[in-house]
This record gives structure tokens, C-alpha cells and sequence, in this order.
């Protein structure tokens, strides 16, 4: 019994890494190049893992990074919102995006690509908060998975059009609208 034990911990324990997708790096630092370079900005990050996101925000302001985004106290609305929510279960992953549109005029998500395409219902909501880009991401970008992943950059009021943008591409000769 113990060894059945023993090894069952292990399995679990493996796999919990293989469902454990912190932002890479590289993908931090894109995301906060979307905020201007003003050191006077209170930023949360309300699922910071491992904090690579918050390392990558530290030169753009206060950084607040809530243990428990739903048990924190949000006394102010915040300048911007950065984050990389859950994928798994996506609807805590919604939920945050979500509650999180409330406390900011201005978010950075790191969403899968279904937060666009698979709901009406959830497509013209971001929209009409204010959507004002979206960056495609490669799929090698989280190693052992097969997401889809995008950028939203969103502007509560925003109406203009929609800027899409390629990871790949020199943003500012390959924009083209949608």
C-alpha cells in the first residue's frame, strides 16, 4: 500500500507541473511594453504564480499582486491590469477577466484564443469595454501545451477599429485592421 501510495503522489505531483503555465519571460516583457513609461502607475496583477509578469512590471510602478485576487480588498481603481489568468477551469479564468473590468480602464490579458472566437456573448463584451488590440501568439510560446494564446489589449471607451497584431511580425509595418 505505501509503495502504491508513494508512486501515486509522484504521478501527481508530475503532472501538476505539466498544468503549472507561468508567462514566459520574453511574453512579460511584450506585455509590458503596452504601458506607457510612467513609474507613478499602480498596477495589479491578480494571478501573479511565480511573478514573472510582476518582475517585468517593477520600472513601470507600484505593483500589487493579491495572494487571493477574490479575498483582496480593492480600495481604488487600478491604472492597469496585467495578467495571465487560469486556463483550467477557464470560467475562473473569465470570472477574473471579468471582475477585473471593473476595477481598470486599462487591461493587459495573456487569454486563449476561444476567449474571442468560441462566445458571442463573451466576444462583444470585451469588444464593448474597449478592445484596441490583439496580439497572436505562437503556440510553442507555453511548452507541453497546445493553446492558443492572444494578447488583449483593452481601453474601457475605446470605439476605434481594432488593431490585430502578429508576435512575429515588426509591429508597426505589419499592422493591419480588422
Amino acid at each position: 500500500l505505501f509503495f502504491i501510495l508513494k508512486n501515486f503522489y509522484y504521478i501527481c505531483k508530475k503532472q501538476s507541473n505539466y498544468m503549472d503555465f507561468q508567462t514566459p519571460p520574453r511574453i512579460c516583457k511584450v506585455m509590458a511594453d503596452f504601458l506607457p513609461d510612467n513609474k507613478n502607475l499602480t498596477i495589479l496583477e491578480p494571478t501573479a504564480g511565480l511573478g514573472n509578469l510582476v518582475s517585468a512590471l517593477k520600472s513601470k510602478g507600484t505593483i500589487i499582486s493579491p495572494e487571493d485576487f477574490f479575498k483582496h480588498k480593492h480600495t481604488e481603481k487600478y491604472d492597469y491590469i496585467v495578467m495571465n489568468p487560469p486556463f483550467s477551469p477557464m470560467t475562473l479564468g473569465y470570472k477574473i477577466l471579468y471582475d477585473c473590468m471593473e476595477l481598470s480602464d486599462n487591461i493587459i490579458a495573456l487569454m486563449p484564443w476561444m476567449t474571442m472566437i468560441n462566445g458571442d456573448r463573451r466576444t462583444r463584451k470585451i469588444v464593448e469595454f474597449g478592445l484596441r488590440s490583439i496580439t497572436h501568439l505562437p503556440r510553442t510560446i507555453f511548452k507541453r501545451s497546445r493553446v492558443q494564446t492572444c494578447i488583449l489589449e483593452m481601453e474601457k471607451g475605446f470605439k476605434g477599429e481594432i488593431v490585430y497584431r502578429n508576435y512575429f511580425e515588426d509591429k508597426k509595418s505589419k499592422d493591419f485592421k480588422m
